[in-house]
């Protein structure tokens, strides 16, 4: 997904989304064809307007501003994917509801994978991870249940309430004695919203017809898998640009082993070898290593274990490969004299110098 240097038109005025909802739409019986029975999706839709009136108390946008973007209109001609495709390229936050139809629905696979795309786009050209989706329990469904791209997820529904994490909104939505626990779990949603869409939000992107992408596939779990495929790959990939060079392409073919190892014994390192090749070592160590957690726990880097694990493995690790590609070499002229470590005499000490500094 091509990433633009601009944002899309309207957004700076506030008109851009601050969140999309992405919901497993409802059909109405074929014999209601009067209209007149219940609309299917009517909680869905006082959920979105609860949560779009408590993030837009949570922000400065214009009253005209409507921070939510919902798929509630008739889906007639062909105004509603272009909507729908703007929508997802400029919102800030991707609100998935959750619902066993959902992970059946190819359009709502299709809303997801255009919206981590635009995070993987993100990350590939910015270098900082994007972590924008924010999961909502329509309906308690078990880990087990999601696909990949859903359990790659870090997100803790009890942060919203115990009852939300037990029960889900419909049911708190529905029923009048949980009115307290809804009220309380919405807000702290809204407050999520505006937090993510304030420090994790992907940059936006060129507008791309969802229902294109849809066409190319069979079913949703095909798209869902593809968008795992995009949270699975995307690391690594990222150039390192370093000032006034160009990106750093990291050797292909050189076995991670040989990398590691640095030279061999019979060979001495060239003064000649040059930064790239130092950095080079010096990343490939750090893959190396960071491999190694990542396998067994990929979610757990804001962590005191993590921290610990970088400085007594990584770190060490990287720097002598560094330093295995450097050669060090004197200063030109009369080195420095180095510091002492006892102070001088008072007689011997410069005026108005510190009493433990030459």
């Amino acid at each position: 997904m091509a990433v633009s240097s601009q944002v899309p038109q309207g957004a700076e005025h506030g008109s851009a989304p601050v969140f999309f909802l992405s919901y497993a739409r409802h059909h109405r019986a074929p014999e209601d064809k009067s209209g007149t029975a219940e609309d299917p999706d009517r909680w869905t839709l006082r959920f979105f307007d609860d949560l779009t009136f408590e993030v837009a108390e949570l922000t400065t946008l214009p009253r005209h501003a409507r921070p939510g973007f919902m798929d509630r209109e008739l889906r007639v001609g062909q105004e509603w994917p272009r909507r729908i495709s703007e929508a997802l390229a400029a919102c800030r936050v991707f609100v998935p509801l959750y619902t066993p139809r959902y992970f059946t629905s190819l359009s709502c696979a299709s809303e997801w994978y255009l919206f981590q795309a635009r995070q993987s786009a993100h990350e590939l050209t910015s270098g900082s991870r994007s972590e924008a989706i924010i999961p909502v329990l329509w309906l308690p469904m078990p880990d087990t249940e999601l696909p990949a791209a859903a359990q790659a997820l870090q997100f803790d529904h009890h942060t919203l309430g115990e009852a939300y994490a037990r029960l889900g909104f419909l049911q708190l939505i529905r029923l009048a004695r949980f009115k307290d626990e809804y009220q309380l779990a919405i807000h702290a949603l809204a407050r999520e919203v505006v937090r993510v869409a304030l420090s994790s939000a992907p940059q936006a992107s060129l507008p791309v017809d969802f229902t294109a992408v849809r066409s190319r596939f069979e079913n949703a779990e095909g798209l869902f898998e593809a968008a795992g495929d995009l949270v699975r790959h995307v690391g690594g990939r990222t150039p390192l640009s370093l000032p006034g060079r160009r990106p750093l392409a990291l050797p292909p073919g050189r076995p991670m082993a040989e990398l590691l190892a640095g030279p061999s014994e019979s060979s001495s390192p060239s003064p000649h070898d040059s930064a790239d090749d130092a950095v080079t070592a010096y990343i490939r160590a750090v893959q190396g290593k960071l491999a190694e957690w990542f396998a067994s726990r990929p979610h757990q880097i804001a962590s005191a274990d993590f921290d610990d694990f970088y400085f007594r493995e990584v770190h060490p690790a990287a720097k002598a490969a560094l330093l295995r590609h450097l050669t060090p070499h004197a200063p030109d002229g009369r080195s420095a004299r180095p510091p002492r470590l006892r102070s001088l005499p008072t007689a011997d000490r410069p005026p108005g110098g510190a009493p433990d500094v030459p």
